[in-house]
């Protein structure tokens, strides 16, 4: 949606008030004339505005937060999480049970109908949860430890047979990779479904009605949706991408965005000081990181990747960049709400190997240790998004006097093509050397970023490991954690599998996020932790 967001930055740029510019660009029927109306024909009509278009529709392909804001109402997973996260609730699965170790049930629910008024059969709910592995997509690595899927057409039974005892199992089907497609639909779209110029079909509360790449998403109520379509107060969703973060603030500050996710700290001020506005914020799990790509020089260096974590003040990092919202992270990167089991053993844990602060004398005695006394440069890929963040770290690392920080602009759209892998020089290299990123977990256990970040089978294309770095011995300890469900014995290999991420540091933790929600005081909603896989439109309520 470039066009649309030039003309704003545009606007913006030249100090004109975007309520004048954006006449042209939004529907002011919509929440001006038929939010919090339920008489007469009167529409509620929820304008979104966010910095990024999602790159694909298609639930299996999902990994930006554009996605989670426009595409997920789509469709409907096997299980929920519990607003909390700390559980999961039937979904397209009405009830489940685990047989043994490494046996699950789950009866699926019968009557379901697509967006397009076709009943989901068993044959969608098998071929969704193949595709997802068969075809490598992003989310296939929640399906690693997967031995099969097996369908009953008669007792409307899915069975999941594992390879080995995962305790962890229980949280995936609430995520995407269990989402269903309609598999005729899927088929014959091929690569064109789940994108501007194809189809999407789902069994979710809303429906794509329209995306005009240039201008905008729209999202309908789905009349054949099963939970009920009479229970939504929300009638329709303008999605407005404008991806320059002070224009989106501007344009909420005139009236003509009513809801806004994950704004960053250098354009907060503006959203406080909207009358009409509420800010709502809640602790979820995303990690702000660096991640060193383990497997070329400079980093392929243990003492290389240190001495850059002992040229940062994450403290610094955190205020300037994370603001209000945010807290310093440990090196390791995993929020605190994350550490339900056995606090005061995390809390130790982390003050003992937790030892990168700020300390040029210690960024010589590693560079001494590595294979460059003299020091090194490195390129660190970075997006508009993160820039000011890649700004601060550059003249922290560039201080020392020995290393030198490249920052590489790439666009938000393709950052994930480099850090998965997708996009390689021609030996199959990663064109990085680090990258400053993001990831939310999913779901509330360590297990849900552990694993996702530093697990082997996840150093590969496509997989969640940008790092590329590898250990045996962490692998064994959270496989065992993962087969346990004493939950001291499982700290236990939580923490001594911690204590090697943070000597190794193949990551660098920065700073963690709260969910941070702008949303006009027409409309209510009650955040949840569990924001990447839990949002969704049917639980913004018109303001009585």
């Amino acid at each position: 949606m470039k066009k649309f967001s030039r003309k704003i930055a545009a606007a913006a740029a030249l100090a004109i008030t975007v309520s004048s510019c954006m006449t042209g660009c939004f529907n002011n029927t919509g929440s001006g004339s038929g939010s919090g109306s339920s008489g007469g024909n009167s529409e509620t009509v929820l304008r979104v505005g966010y910095t990024q278009e999602p790159s694909s529709f298609d639930p299996a392909d999902f990994t930006i937060v554009a996605a989670t804001l426009t595409g997920y109402d789509c469709y409907d997973t096997l299980l929920n999480f519990s607003h909390d996260g700390t559980k999961v609730e039937p979904a397209l699965a009405e009830s489940w049970e685990q047989v043994d170790d490494t046996t699950y049930t789950y009866k699926i629910r019968q009557g379901v109908k697509f967006s397009d008024g076709n009943e989901m059969t068993m044959d969608d709910v098998l071929y969704s949860l193949n595709r997802v592995t068969e075809d490598n997509y992003y989310m296939s690595y929640l399906f690693a430890n997967v031995d099969s899927f097996e369908a009953d057409n008669d007792t409307w039974t899915l069975t999941v047979h594992l390879k080995q005892p995962d305790s962890s199992w229980q949280y995936v089907p609430a995520t995407s990779a269990c989402t269903i497609v309609e598999k005729s639909v899927t088929e014959e779209q091929g690569d064109k479904y789940g994108t501007a110029d194809g189809k999407t079909v789902g069994t979710g509360p809303y429906k794509l009605s329209s995306w005009s790449s240039g201008s905008e998403i729209v999202l309908e109520k789905n009349e054949n949706w099963w939970g009920d379509p009479d229970t939504l107060d929300i009638d329709k969703v303008e999605y407005y991408v404008i991806e320059d973060e002070s224009a989106l603030a501007l344009a909420a500050k005139g009236g003509q965005i009513d809801f806004v996710e994950g704004m960053s700290n250098s354009v907060m001020s503006v959203y406080q000081s909207c009358q009409n506005f509420n800010i709502l914020s809640c602790e979820g799990t995303t990690s702000n990181y660096i991640a060193f790509n383990t497997a070329s020089k400079p980093f392929d260096d243990e003492w290389a990747r240190k001495a850059v974590a002992y040229c940062i003040d994450r403290s610094q990092i955190t205020t300037t960049i994370g603001g209000d919202y945010a807290k310093q992270s440990a090196v390791v990167p995993m929020s605190e709400s994350m550490m339900y089991m056995d606090k005061d053993k995390w809390d130790s844990t982390i003050a003992e190997s937790d030892v990168y602060t700020q300390d040029y004398d210690k960024v010589k005695e590693c560079l001494a240790k590595s294979k460059y006394p003299d020091g090194f440069e490195f390129d660190f890929y970075t997006t508009s998004q993160t820039q000011k963040q890649a700004e601060l770290l550059k003249s922290m690392v560039d201080a020392s006097g020995s290393i030198t920080m490249n920052l590489v602009e790439v666009p938000d759209s393709d950052i994930f093509s480099y850090m998965f892998g997708y996009k390689t020089k021609d030996n199959g290299e990663r064109y990085y050397n680090a990258v400053g990123t993001y990831m939310m977990s999913d779901f509330l256990d360590p297990m849900g970023m552990l694993k996702t970040l530093y697990a082997g089978s996840n150093a590969c294309e496509g997989g969640t490991n940008e790092t590329l770095w590898t250990s045996t011995e962490a692998d064994g300890l959270l496989d065992k954690a993962a087969q346990t469900t004493d939950d001291a014995e499982k700290m236990g290999y939580y923490t001594d599998a911690y204590k090697i991420f943070a000597d190794q540091c193949p990551y660098l933790g920065l700073y963690t996020s709260s969910d941070v929600y702008a949303v006009s005081d027409k409309f209510t909603y009650d955040p949840s932790p569990m924001f990447w896989y839990n949002f969704s439109y049917a639980d913004v309520h018109v303001a009585k």
